[in-house]
């Protein structure tokens, strides 16, 4: 006998019949328990506007709602397949994509897909013609010249022959298409805050899921199927996103089993338990993700080179790795470790694989910038990340290394929501953070993390600095499409950041998991650790 729906989810979302508003006019429907899938995350989503955001919580909801032109295979992250677009050709210079657009889809709110709805999703996307109160892939997009529309043909024009790293750039969700009517819309809002609230509140994609109720407070999503989707109705009628930030709750969800559900934050502690579960299937890879120290280039209080060399220097990856239960490694490249751009054999400047030897030299730098006792704190996020399962007891492991070579170090954990877009600011000289890559290219790493356009540092850039040799190389390195190559040339990037800018510190390379009922089957799961239900179904 199946058990009904837990109610831990707010009664407010779940009622069967209940009224409400979408913000589409759409009536909350009642709800088919039988074809109903939970999906318990440490992340909560708050922002739906795809070109806003770089959150994971608000992505996971995204890539439901929305679409994009075309899409990373999730078999092999090394192909692209169609999505909106049903094909394209790249020009014989490499600066030009026509891409053919799907003919008879529709959006959520019942507008058409045509170029001129993918042209007004780029050009916002790129800042064209449009005002975001923040952009954090924008510089993803620089590379775009213009781009054109007529009919159901699309063309990007490039101002440099970037044809491949642009075309997985315009797979990631910040290339989302969202409805022409939507985004006319929200232009009259009054504001830049005003019209990506807009978009939130009534988004409109083309994906298989359309929002039903969206509560932020209550920090639950409940998606339902969109029956018109050009990929088919989806069998899997309702998703309900609920965070649970207590790791512990969510292990008991694992534990009970009850319904059908997806735990995409697994605790590390369920891992082997779940292996050997009779109703939940586990699925675990090492991730195309970082966890990293960001190190402030420009704060007073890290600005001196010897600084953040002492700094690279001092930490003890091997205090970090306890905190991960056996599924991370340690990682020296900012690039993630299983990409082959990734380099095993490079280390920071003055290394040495000594820890004691590392510290004293660390140590006598700092004495070198007068700098010992100084006070710096470590900014983290106080939820849990797929790179950073325990973020307090791992920003501590960090704190106590540098305490070890004379920096008097204290943490400070601070809501993702508000750490994320404050890093733009320069207002935290260390940063405990991560990445994951959107496309499975190193550009994803180097651009948004190390990089910038026009002089200014990316939003994502702790170190909050742009230096023109590396972004010449950055940009060079983009314009390859020789593996081998490729790979010396983001090596030689790592190189020079580590030995030039010296604003980050890699710590770690992760292993990550998803858990589900074995009754759901089909989740389209990439390298990345996203996924999808458009192909899922419930068996018995």
């Amino acid at each position: 006998m199946r058990r009904p729906f837990s109610a831990l989810v707010p009664l407010l979302l779940l009622a069967p019949g209940c009224p409400g508003d979408s913000g589409q006019g759409v009536r909350i429907e009642r709800i088919d328990q039988r074809s109903l899938v939970r999906v318990i995350t440490a992340d909560d989503a708050k922002v739906l506007d795809p070109h806003v955001t770089s959150d994971g919580g608000n992505v996971k909801v995204i890539n439901q709602v929305y679409e994009t032109l075309v899409q990373l295979d999730p078999q092999d992250s090394g192909r692209l397949l169609p999505e909106l677009a049903e094909s394209w050709t790249v020009g014989e210079d490499g600066k030009s994509i026509s891409f053919r657009i799907r003919t008879g889809v529709r959006f959520h709110d019942g507008a058409s897909l045509d170029a001129a709805a993918c042209k007004l999703s780029l050009d916002r996307a790129r800042g064209a013609d449009f005002e975001l109160p923040t952009a954090p892939y924008r510089s993803m997009f620089a590379d775009i010249e213009s781009v054109e529309a007529d009919g159901q043909r699309l063309v990007v024009r490039l101002a440099q022959p970037v044809a491949g790293v642009t075309l997985r750039n315009l797979s990631m969700f910040a290339a989302s298409i969202v409805s022409p009517r939507l985004l006319e819309e929200s232009r009259r809002q009054g504001g830049a805050d005003a019209a990506s609230a807009y978009v939130t509140a009534h988004a409109a994609g083309t994906g298989a899921y359309r929002v039903d109720a969206f509560d932020p407070a209550a920090k639950v999503v409940r998606l339902v199927a969109n029956e018109e989707s050009w990929r088919g109705a989806p069998q899997i009628k309702t998703l309900v996103f609920q965070q649970v930030l207590d790791k512990r709750v969510r292990h008991e969800y694992l534990r009970k089993a009850e319904g059908t559900i997806v735990v995409d934050d697994v605790p590390r502690e369920s891992w082997d338990e779940l292996r050997s579960s009779p109703r939940l299937a586990l699925k675990t890879w090492w991730s195309l993700n970082v966890c990293y120290l960001g190190v402030s280039g420009v704060h007073p209080k890290t600005r001196e080179p010897e600084v953040r060399r002492a700094i690279q220097l001092a930490i003890d990856r091997q205090a970090i790795l306890p905190h991960y239960k056996g599924t991370a490694r340690p990682t020296y490249s900012l690039v993630a470790q299983p990409m082959p751009e990734y380099d095993p054999e490079l280390r920071c400047g003055d290394w040495d694989d000594n820890l004691a030897v590392r510290r004293k030299r660390a140590r006598a730098l700092l004495e070198a910038a007068q700098a010992i006792g100084r006070e710096v704190t470590i900014y983290y996020p106080n939820q849990p990340r797929p790179y950073l399962p325990e973020p307090t007891e791992i920003a501590d492991a960090v704190r106590h290394s540098l305490k070890e070579v004379g920096l008097e170090a204290k943490i400070q954990g601070v809501d993702k929501n508000v750490l994320f877009p404050g890093i733009a600011t320069g207002e935290y000289e260390l940063v405990l953070i991560g990445w994951t890559t959107d496309n499975a290219h190193p550009d994803n790493f180097y651009g948004p993390l190390c990089d910038g356009e026009d002089g200014v540092p990316s939003e994502g850039n702790v170190s909050r600095v742009f230096d023109p040799e590396v972004h010449a190389k950055i940009v060079a390195a983009r314009q390859l499409v020789d593996d081998a190559q490729r790979v010396a040339a983001y090596r030689e990037i790592e190189r020079l950041l580590q030995d030039r800018v010296r604003g980050y510190v890699p710590l770690v390379n992760t292993q990550v998991a998803l858990a589900h009922s074995k009754r759901i089957q089909g989740i389209e799961v990439n390298d990345m650790g996203q996924y999808r239900f458009h192909a899922a179904r419930l068996v018995d």
